[in-house]
């Protein structure tokens, strides 16, 4: 292969990661910050999540209401210019219960403790102990509390939207890969749903393990 077969290659991966790049800048990213008013929205309506969040061995959480909301974005400088890298929210619904779960043998406790830690939610435990200072049992304290978080990253380089979603569609951490062409009002109106408990297609876009940009 030549000289010029190779000047070629490189011309062409070059203007492939030109546009590539375009399409993640100007508006298509811009459509993304602006669904924050729905988080704004959101705080007035305070919807009720209709998601039942099971955490396994301790409670199932339903009718969480929407309690508060956090957005927040990063840029990078591309070219002299500045464009949109990162979008994180979140979103809490809670509500008014408490669960108090109480074990007194090791293997229970344990079991109680890692669907907690699996689950992501925050919990309190209280160790019992006997005279002699050895635990002889704890106790689980549990608040009706879901965060929704979301992390947008920008893949410049391949022209996708990456996405990774905690407690989505329930408890867990889901992953999508959007590709930039895709990313419009539709498809924001149709994410917005699925952030709410809604029905949504947003799953054709979730991908298997981790997108590079989130190792």
């Amino acid at each position: 292969m030549g000289l010029l077969d190779d000047l070629k290659k490189q011309a062409d991966l070059v203007k492939t990661q030109q546009i590539l790049q375009q399409n993640l800048q100007g508006d298509k990213l811009k459509l993304v910050e602006d669904k924050h008013e729905l988080l704004k929205q959101l705080g007035v309506v305070k919807p009720t999540s209709p998601l039942v969040y099971s955490i396994p061995g301790v409670a199932d959480f339903r009718n969480l209401l929407f309690t508060e909301s956090f957005i927040d974005y990063r840029k990078k400088r591309i070219n002299d210019k500045e464009y949109f890298d990162t979008t994180h929210f979140f979103v809490k619904w809670a509500g008014p219960d408490t669960v108090v779960i109480e074990k007194d043998m090791p293997p229970a406790m344990q079991r109680i403790r890692e669907s907690l830690w699996l689950s992501k939610v925050k919990f309190v435990e209280e160790e019992k102990k006997n005279a002699k200072g050895f635990v002889i049992g704890a106790k689980f304290t549990v608040p009706a509390a879901v965060l929704t978080d979301i992390v947008i990253k920008a893949d410049h380089d391949q022209g996708k939207l990456h996405v990774q979603a905690t407690h989505l569609f329930g408890l867990g951490v889901e992953y999508f890969s959007v590709p930039a062409q895709e990313v419009s009002d539709d498809m924001l109106e149709d994410f917005a749903k699925a952030l709410i408990g809604q029905q949504s297609d947003i799953r054709k876009y979730r991908v298997a393990g981790t997108p590079g940009t989130f190792r």
